[in-house]
């Protein structure tokens, strides 16, 4: 996915790097994340896995059954563990009426989303109690490799972008979001904080009718009600 790709990219070279030190299970933890992002062949092995994954995915949609699992064998061959992969996977033997294959996929699509909720769980809690942001950026990247579409890890990697300057990264993260149709009154804040910084008061404005239309209740409107008034 060219998305993805761009993400993966900009979570690895993002700016403001700050290492908490001391602690021998977190210093681990970075170790074996720093050895997966290491590998200089890992980020183009996931981009080539998910081109098939597209190219099944269409094929599939065309009733071209056969041509579509051979693209799904590859994807699999570059790199297994992926929730995109096995959800393509279920829908594949569903298609074909095989229910106990269908259900094996479910389950692996499930295991995988799994572990891209618990690294982006630790990617959290390096972030925002550590101030490890080079260790959070890889294990939000990690998240994304096992569930390219991890919107709660998406928002992190907003927040990531927004708190650290790299309002690019940030940009890039939203627009995922949007691209998978996903809203919500943090990552909307997280849209408008961005508008604020740039100084786009025209998108600033777009975006707080948004929210008191969907979210007038929630504190993240509240915040961006009083933040949108002290721009004025």
């Amino acid at each position: 996915m060219k998305g993805f790709s761009k993400i993966a990219k900009l979570c690895l070279l993002s700016s403001s790097i700050v290492l908490a030190t001391g602690c021998s299970t977190i210093n681990n933890m970075y170790n074996a994340v720093e050895a997966t992002v290491a590998d200089h062949q890992f980020e183009s092995r996931i981009v080539e896995s998910q081109d098939h994954i597209l190219d099944a995915k269409v094929l599939l949609a065309q009733g071209q059954f056969d041509e579509a699992k051979s693209h799904l064998d590859k994807a699999y061959s570059l790199y297994p563990r992926q929730a995109s992969l096995h959800d393509t996977y279920k829908r594949y033997y569903e298609a074909l009426g095989n229910e106990k294959l269908a259900r094996l996929a479910m389950a692996r699509y499930e295991k995988m989303v799994v572990k891209s909720n618990a690294l982006n769980e630790k990617g959290r809690y390096a972030m925002e109690s550590m101030n490890a942001l080079k260790l959070a950026g890889d294990l939000f990247n990690l998240s994304l490799v096992y569930h390219d579409e991890n919107t709660s890890t998406l928002i992190n990697i907003t927040t990531l972008g927004y708190t650290t300057g790299d309002y690019h990264l940030a940009k890039s993260s939203l627009r995922m979001l949007h691209k998978l149709g996903h809203m919500s009154p943090e990552s909307t804040m997280l849209d408008f904080l961005v508008a604020q910084v740039e100084g786009d008061k025209e998108h600033m404005q777009i975006v707080r009718k948004v929210m008191r239309k969907s979210w007038p209740t929630s504190p993240q409107y509240k915040f961006v009600s009083m933040a949108y008034l002290h721009n004025s």
